[in-house]
């Protein structure tokens, strides 16, 4: 759909996945011998693509460092918080959104209801793939009564996995 505008994901974080993974290299040295040794990457990931690593000398250290990477790399601007392109808009999920669903209304975080549509008429989106398209009726914004359909239409039912 043309001419539309991208709400905020629900639920948003600027990185969806944190992975620690042990890097093996083979060292060579003609003075102190050969030896494998290891180090750590730390990798962020969104939507099944890898957005940053860093690397720490051991598995431990990553650990350690890992929220301070995570940090970093959101202020340096590589966490997203609004939908990309037609991914699902779920958290964690990188599969084709299928559903397009118009926000009715906006609402901050004490309940208080706004028109999204008061100063641009652009319709205020949120893409769902079909598994994650049934949002439920727990939440304010993000739930069921909140949304129109405009495109998709394939409603799972709550309980799928």
């Amino acid at each position: 759909m043309k001419n539309e505008r991208r709400a905020l994901k629900p639920d948003a974080q600027a990185f969806d996945e944190v992975r620690i993974v042990t890097v093996p290299r083979y060292k060579t040295s003609g003075l102190s011998g050969n030896e494998w040794r290891i180090s750590a990457r730390i990798e962020l990931w969104r939507k099944g693509k890898k957005v940053h690593e860093a690397f720490a000398g051991t598995v431990q250290w990553a650990c350690v460092l890992a929220g301070t990477t995570y940090l970093r790399a959101q202020d340096d601007g590589l966490g997203y918080f609004a939908g990309e392109g037609d991914i699902c808009d779920q958290e964690g999920c990188a599969a084709t959104a299928t559903n397009i669903l118009k926000l009715k209304a906006e609402y901050c975080r004490d309940g208080h209801k706004s028109n999204p549509y008061e100063h641009d008429p652009r319709p205020l989106v949120r893409k769902f793939c079909d598994r994650h398209s049934t949002r439920g009726d727990c939440g304010l914004e993000d739930s069921d009564a909140n949304y129109e359909l405009l495109e998709g239409g394939v409603k799972v039912p709550v309980g799928y996995v």
